[in-house]
């Protein structure tokens, strides 16, 4: 299906691709530099992440209360979602790919190269919480603040695993599942995902799974778009869930977000961003939803516009 200009869906994705490609591997060549937590002065360095994957909402927090994983940069810091500025920052880490906030505020990380989950104590301190194998990507807090839930990025490893927060051993919560992506808890206690990997960049068959934690079931939600002949997502990246229970999933390439109702699958546009590629959702408890970037230090703001649509913003995470 063309856009009317005579070019292929699957090129304009294909050469996407490509400048995406070409830009991690840019950033590759520059992740090497640590960004210290403070200057000399006590104040926190404004450098631009190299990229912003997994975030979270730190609800204590003053000046900024938005954490997200750097994965090039090796970092977590938290950012100001109104104007960018970095409050606080914690470098020399890892892969961090996604992170959540702890019911006692420290933060826990996964680290997809090392294949770690980590904890961040406000101070600084870092230790390992559970070594459980390379490619683990999204991590979710459980409803009951007692355990983080583990998934994996690659084909690499296909369970999903819980992770206490007292350092007690790793239980198994499901396996035999697909390529899994940054996911969250929904108010029913379900935990949403994106699945498909980003071999479904080509192939739009990107999809949204709702599994239950408690018996390891899992659902699959079949999508339902409002555009003529689409059918699933080109590389579904990062899945957050409203208070009302409305899923939120992001497309990476041709990058977007939908509004889901899981009781139908029906998915709705929220907005595109203008980024080259998106990374993960998370929705704010005022209503607004980030979605990050997964190269450069530009977040999306979808804001609610009060007549049921949504106004679009962009801010620059430091500078």
């Amino acid at each position: 299906m063309g856009r009317g200009t005579g070019e292929s869906v699957g090129f304009v994705r294909t050469v996407r691709a490509a400048v995406v490609t070409g830009a991690v591997l840019v950033v590759a060549v520059v992740s090497g530099c640590t960004v210290p937590s403070t200057l000399p002065d006590g104040s926190v360095p404004q450098v631009a992440p190299v990229g912003l994957n997994g975030m979270a909402q730190d609800p204590t927090a003053v000046g900024g209360n938005v954490w997200a994983a750097d994965y090039f940069g090796h970092q977590l810091l938290r950012f100001d979602p109104d104007t960018g500025r970095i409050a606080e920052r914690n470098g020399g880490l890892c892969d961090t790919d996604d992170v959540v906030v702890a019911p006692d505020g420290s933060l826990i990380a996964t680290c997809a190269g090392e294949g770690t989950v980590v904890r961040v104590q406000r101070d600084g301190t870092v230790g390992v919480l559970a070594v459980v194998g390379r490619g683990v990507n999204p991590i979710a807090l459980e409803p009951g603040g007692e355990a983080v839930v583990v998934g994996f990025g690659t084909t690499d490893d296909d369970r999903l695993l819980r992770v206490p927060l007292d350092g007690g051993p790793v239980e198994v919560v499901a396996d035999g599942l697909p390529v899994l992506n940054g996911f969250g808890f929904g108010p029913d206690g379900r935990l949403y995902a994106p699945t498909g990997g980003v071999e479904a960049l080509l192939g739009s068959t990107g999809g949204l799974i709702a599994i239950d934690v408690a018996t390891g079931s899992t659902e699959v939600i079949p999508l339902q778009f409002d555009e003529p002949g689409r059918t699933g997502l080109a590389f579904a990246v990062g899945v957050d869930v409203g208070p009302d229970g409305t899923v939120y999933i992001a497309q990476g390439v041709d990058p977007a977000l939908y509004a889901v109702d899981p009781s139908t699958g029906h998915a709705t546009l929220v907005g595109t961003s203008p980024e080259a590629a998106a990374d993960n959702v998370l929705v704010l408890s005022d209503g607004r939803i980030l979605l990050s970037g997964f190269v450069g230090n530009s977040v999306v703001v979808f804001s609610p516009d009060g007549t049921g649509g949504w106004n679009r913003t962009v801010i620059a995470v430091g500078s």
